[in-house]
C-alpha cells in the first residue's frame, strides 16, 4: 500500500454525505491532500503514509511535513477550520491535530498509545463533518501537545 491507495481505501468507506476532494495542485505548494465537508463543517487533511514501523522501538517515526504544508494547515486552522496531519501505517492511523506536533518525529510509545484503526478514523472524519461539535477519536488518548512538551524534555 502507498499514500494514494491508503487515501482511496479511506474514501471508499466514508459515508456518501461527506463531500471529499482529493486535491492535486501543481501550482501551489503546501496545499493539503484532501478537503472534506459536510453540514457540521470543513476539514483539511495532510496525509503521510509509512510502509512499516521502524525496527527498533527507540527509532522515532519520521514526520515529514514540509514548511509550506505546516503553514497552510496553520492558516486554515486560524480561520476556524478543522485541520490535521494524518499518518497511516498499514491499517492504523495516527491523527496529529495540533500544530505543536507537526514538526516533531513521533516516538514509538506515543504512536502505540494513540493509534486508531482505519474504521475509527473514518468515524472521526464523519464526526468532524456530519455532526454538531468535534471530538477526538479516543477521549483517553494523550494530547499531541503533550508530545511537544515530551520532546522538549528529551532534548534537555
Amino acid at each position: 500500500m502507498n499514500e494514494h491507495s491508503f487515501i482511496k481505501a479511506v474514501h471508499r468507506s466514508l459515508p456518501t454525505e461527506i463531500y471529499r476532494w482529493k486535491i492535486h495542485d501543481t501550482y501551489t505548494g503546501g496545499v493539503p491532500d484532501v478537503f472534506y465537508a459536510g453540514p457540521a463543517g470543513m476539514l483539511f487533511i495532510e496525509y503521510k503514509y509509512v510502509k512499516e514501523l521502524p525496527k527498533r522501538k527507540s527509532t522515532p517515526i519520521k514526520n515529514k511535513l514540509s514548511g509550506l504544508q505546516k503553514a497552510w494547515l496553520t492558516q486554515m486552522e486560524s480561520f476556524g477550520h478543522a485541520v490535521a496531519a494524518v499518518i497511516g501505517i498499514k491499517q492504523d492511523v495516527l491523527i496529529l491535530d495540533s500544530s505543536d506536533i507537526w514538526s516533531t518525529d513521533i516516538p514509538f510509545d506515543f504512536y502505540n498509545a494513540n493509534k486508531i484503526t482505519r474504521p475509527q478514523y473514518q468515524e472521526w472524519v464523519a464526526r468532524q463533518t456530519l455532526h454538531e461539535g468535534t471530538d477526538k477519536p479516543n477521549s483517553s488518548r494523550k494530547s499531541t501537545k503533550d508530545l511537544g512538551t515530551q520532546e522538549k524534555r528529551n532534548a534537555d
